[in-house]
């Protein structure tokens, strides 16, 4: 079992409020974007959003991560977050994860213990109770989220 994970909540932070927002995901090779991701907090549940071309290829929705009905996301258990990460591909950062999950996505947050590190993102994918390799998501600024500049998130280049 790798020993470089610590489940204790007090070590890592926690998903909260300032963490929603738009994050997208880099294409190593090109540099450019691949997709757009949103994490929301209707009421008291958590989800995660997908933009995705409709039908005509013109237009652009933000869809629901889910495969099955349960689209709200949900805390996963110290046990559960250390069934994902003791694996020797997570020794290295040391720090703290937080994850939230349906059946198919989670997002989750890393806390690095090393202090000029800074908290990274990850949206997760899972196939029953494994998971897949995270994705590194990159928080998009602040104002994406303003109504005036819903059109230039749609002129990005998405490859």
């Amino acid at each position: 079992m790798a020993n470089n994970l610590f489940v204790l909540p007090r070590l890592g932070q926690t998903i909260r409020q300032e963490d929603s927002g738009i994050y997208y995901i880099l294409n190593q090779q090109t540099g450019r974007v691949r997709s757009l991701i949103q994490l929301v907090r209707e009421n008291l549940h958590w989800y995660i959003l997908q933009l995705q071309p409709i039908a005509d290829g013109l237009d652009y929705r933000w869809s629901v991560l889910s495969r099955e009905n349960d689209c709200a996301l949900k805390t996963a258990t110290d046990r559960q977050i250390a069934h994902y990460f003791s694996k020797p591909e997570y020794t290295e950062p040391v720090g703290a994860w937080q994850v939230m999950r349906n059946a198919d996505f989670g997002f989750g947050k890393f806390t690095p213990i090393a202090a000029p590190e800074e908290v990274s993102y990850a949206i997760l994918t899972f196939e029953g109770d494994e998971m897949k390799a995270p994705i590194r998501l990159h928080k998009a600024p602040s104002e994406w989220l303003q109504e005036s500049n819903n059109q230039d998130i749609l002129q990005l280049e998405i490859a």
